[in-house]
């Protein structure tokens, strides 16, 4: 095995220029062994630091954000609009969507069942003096024996 004279780095005989320095190989004789000088110093990289979990975050991990109550109010609020729960759930949004407001970590949900829920009273309150109205009419047009 030959090394080249400048670096020292292993080399094949018929190479023309050394692949590590770029020496010119054909003008000098090359060296059977090398000197101790001439010795290659393997250079390592620079070792990564250790891993220390005190110094790092987790990454991508939030704790879960609290919107129960607004959650609930929503839900409550629609059913309450759409006659499942006609008045009571109206009631329960608009309860729980005041308290939603205050605590959740997102109000958007309790103010839309706050506000859902106010609609689904306003129409619900309207209806049923529709209704009674209608009835009392009824009532009052029809001849008495």
């Amino acid at each position: 095995m030959n090394f080249c004279p400048e670096c020292g780095t292993k080399i094949v005989a018929s190479w023309n220029v050394c692949s590590n320095c770029g020496h010119n190989l054909k003008s000098e004789i090359v060296n059977q062994q090398p000197t101790k000088a001439q010795i290659p110093q393997k250079i390592y990289p620079q070792q990564k630091p250790q891993y220390d979990p005190s110094q790092y975050q987790p990454y991508g991990y939030r704790p879960r954000s609290n919107n129960t109550n607004g959650t609930v109010a929503l839900i409550f609020g629609l059913l309450g609009l759409f006659g499942v729960i006609p008045v009571v759930g109206s009631i329960i949004g608009i309860a729980l969507g005041a308290i939603g407001k205050n605590k959740d970590d997102d109000p958007k949900m309790a103010k839309a069942g706050l506000i859902i829920g106010i609609i689904g009273i306003v129409v619900w309150i309207a209806f049923y003096l529709w209704l009674f109205s209608w009835i009392f009419m009824m009532f009052s047009y029809m001849p008495i024996d």
